[in-house]
């Protein structure tokens, strides 16, 4: 039997409930998800740590938006993360393919205009960043509990994504 260096014995990918688990605070997702959008949950780690869930939601193969829930990494950890609605932006571009190659390696020029995000409810100023047809925005705190939140979305599915709610880890 041949076997595969590259994945090591044990390995487990976690299920999007183990992650919310461990995760353990609330996870922005869309109020209302259009119909036929699907969602890859995407995590990233700082020295073992959970700090970033990103949810990417995809509609006949086309990737549609990310709302991403993030947490300040401890002080004592050597490896700091923070993540800006510019650099969410750019990974976007490139991941849903609406950025050709030689311009996903330069640095993202983008334009920014105020307006609003809800979050359960509650409408939050922002300021939005715009490049090639998509926006993203930060809001800057989550209510009862330490992050923030970044939404990116084509211009076309901002709406979708723009009214937001904070789910407790069952929900997944």
């Amino acid at each position: 039997m041949i076997r595969s260096s590259s994945r090591p014995r044990g390995f487990h990918v976690p299920t999007h409930r183990e992650t919310a688990d461990e995760w353990g605070g609330r996870i922005a997702v869309p109020r209302e998800l259009p119909p036929d959008w699907f969602l890859l949950l995407g995590r990233m780690s700082s020295d073992g740590y959970l700090c970033h869930l990103d949810l990417n939601y995809h509609l006949d193969r086309e990737f549609t938006a990310i709302v991403q829930t993030s947490r300040p990494v401890p002080e004592h950890f050597r490896v700091k993360s923070h993540t800006t609605p510019r650099t969410q932006l750019a990974t976007y571009l490139t991941n849903s393919d609406r950025l050709p190659y030689r311009a996903a390696i330069a640095p993202l020029a983008t334009t920014t205009s105020r307006g609003e995000v809800r979050l359960d409810g509650t409408p939050v100023p922002v300021e939005i960043h715009h490049a090639h047809g998509c926006r993203s925005a930060l809001l800057p705190r989550i209510p009862g509990q330490p992050g923030y939140l970044i939404v990116t979305a084509p211009d076309e599915h901002w709406t979708a994504v723009a009214d937001l709610v904070l789910l407790a880890p069952d929900a997944f």
